[in-house]
């Protein structure tokens, strides 16, 4: 019997695997397919907590600057605006190219991450973890960190 030569792409198999399952579960609980809670917790659910965790530091920043702004506050409110405006607008286009209804989502998603994954010349499995966990824990740390710190600067 001839053994497969290993690939570091096999090693996304599990996580993705498990990420499959997990969905699979949470949508049994929900009454959802497959696709439908994928569409629902990948694309709604991760995008809408993203765009809450960007305006987060901007709410945290006005609150305690109700009052005394100094110019330099000033700046870091106005960077915050235009930071969690940008989220915004990336959250509205992600929402209208996956629109619905849910199938026509799910389906174009996969397609564009099989895209993707013939480019940088990897799995869809690859791509589909490295954005819908790496980048999306990547990017919630990011917010629920600046947030953390604008909370001790302006304390």
């Amino acid at each position: 019997m001839r053994m497969r030569k290993f690939r570091w792409v096999d090693l996304a198999l599990l996580p993705f695997a498990i990420c499959m399952g997990f969905l699979m579960l949470l949508g049994k609980l929900c009454g959802l397919t497959y696709k439908q809670i994928s569409v629902v917790f990948n694309l709604w659910l991760q995008g809408a907590m993203l765009v809450l965790s960007a305006i987060l530091p901007l709410v945290i920043s006005v609150i305690h600057l109700c009052g005394c702004f100094t110019f330099p506050k000033l700046l870091v409110v106005i960077f915050l605006v235009i930071y969690a405006l940008a989220y915004i607008w990336a959250f509205l286009r992600m929402l209208h190219h996956y629109h619905l209804p849910v199938n026509r989502a799910f389906d174009r998603c996969v397609h564009d991450l099989q895209v993707l994954a013939r480019k940088w010349h990897t799995s869809y499995q690859v791509v589909n973890l490295l954005i819908f966990v790496v980048a999306f824990l990547l990017l919630l740390s990011l917010n629920l960190c600046m947030s953390y710190f604008i909370y001790l600067y302006v304390k």
